[in-house]
């Protein structure tokens, strides 16, 4: 039999509970990483459960503390509102919260010192929330000043005879929350008086994303095959319930 040894027992029982509260603290923030995703999809009426990764270690320390290193969502199916009924469906929209402190008596108030966000749309999804679906959105190529631009198609019944028109255009962010799809440039059209205001009504839309967090705002836009994407940023982001 070997001999007991007091000190290699020690480092046994040591080594064995900070296994154990290792794996406390794993088991922790998968919990709570899974009740804030049913909650948010049910909250949003979400297609499908968010992604919630709550980074950092040891979870619970961050938890005794009120301050997490950083936390990212990822979620997809949110909408942003347009005119009307109309809204423009997003193939998935990120936020990357950093230095997060929370406040508050029921934990209703937080502050991230830094955040980036990304949302992400397609080219179908654009065409679907333009209203009559008569427009048809792709890529459309680089201008002449190699920016990247997006082509509209539509389809209408102009003064009784059906007409078929494509325009550029282009992408952009206005007020760090407004997304413009605005026509530059319509093929053709000026050969029929009224027709190009007649297609700029239909091709120009803009969509509003509700209630981004205050201090983040959408700047940088990134048109490409694959679809849109916008980017942004913001300091002192205030997070509430």
């Amino acid at each position: 039999m070997r001999p007991l040894r007091l000190a290699r027992v020690s480092l046994i029982v040591v080594v064995t509970l900070a296994a154990l509260a290792l794996a406390a603290d794993r088991v922790a923030v998968r919990l709570v990483q899974a009740e804030a995703e049913d909650r948010i999809r049910q909250e949003y009426d979400l297609s499908k459960s968010p992604e919630i990764t709550i980074r950092g270690f040891p979870f619970l320390t961050q938890v005794l503390h009120r301050r997490f290193g950083r936390v990212d969502v990822n979620l997809s199916g949110v909408r942003a509102a347009g005119e009307g009924d109309s809204s423009l469906t997003l193939v998935e929209a990120k936020a990357r919260l950093y230095d997060l402190k929370v406040s508050g008596g029921s934990w209703d108030h937080a502050t991230a010192a830094r955040a980036t966000g990304d949302v992400r749309f397609s080219y179908a999804d654009v065409g679907r929330a333009i209203p009559g679906n008569v427009v048809r959105v792709s890529y459309g190529g680089k201008d002449l000043a190699g920016q990247d631009q997006v082509k509209a198609t539509v389809g209408v019944t102009f003064l009784g005879q059906r007409i078929e028109n494509s325009a550029t255009g282009t992408i952009t962010v206005e007020n760090g929350d407004t997304i413009h799809l605005r026509a530059t440039n319509i093929e053709g059209a000026d050969a029929v008086p009224g027709l190009s205001d007649y297609l700029r009504e239909r091709i120009d839309y803009e969509w509003k994303i509700d209630d981004l967090p205050s201090g983040i705002e959408l700047k940088d836009v990134q048109v490409n095959r694959d679809g849109i994407a916008i980017s942004g940023k913001g300091t002192n982001v205030e997070l509430s319930r």
